[in-house]
């Protein structure tokens, strides 16, 4: 499973945390993106990437039985379905795009997550808001990942 954010090619300088961006999303049976949709699914990256993050933190360890994460200023959405054997579904448009283990997509979530910060951040004025959450939505987020039990199902 693999997930990629970035900006929209077609943002201005200088950067912001409320700039518009993309998510794709590939997993073992699919894949799902924010591009080239009809109408335009762009995202405020910064927002949308922070209530991802802080939404999987409260769904995977719960007993909600799905999550479903909505894009900041977009249609573009993912729903996230546990499974009986400890599994994750994750879905876009009622299609399953991948089934793996909770460690496994808290993985994929955080590597790609910090893919996209690490360059950046840096570029974003410290007081910016969209900075500023989601420095806190991947410390979180970070801290959480570490202490998911491996999993012994799917994927």
């Amino acid at each position: 499973m693999e997930f990629e954010f970035s900006v929209d090619e077609n943002e201005a300088p200088p950067p912001s945390g409320f700039d518009l961006g993309h998510m794709d999303v590939r997993g073992d049976r699919g894949e799902a993106t924010s591009r080239h949709r009809t109408p335009d699914q762009a995202m405020m990256i910064y927002l949308s990437l922070s209530l991802l993050l802080d939404g999987l933190r409260r769904f995977l360890p719960g007993r909600e039985r799905s999550f479903t994460t909505s894009a900041v200023d977009s249609s573009f959405s993912l729903t996230f379905r546990h499974g009986k054997d400890g599994s994750v579904e994750t879905l876009h448009d009622g299609t399953v795009i991948d089934r793996s283990s909770a460690a496994r997509l808290a993985s994929a979530v955080r590597e790609g997550a910090e893919r996209f910060a690490a360059p950046r951040l840096p570029l974003l004025p410290e007081d910016d808001a969209g900075r500023e959450d989601l420095e806190k939505s991947l410390a979180e987020f970070g801290a959480f990942a570490t202490r998911l039990p491996p999993a012994n199902t799917a994927g």
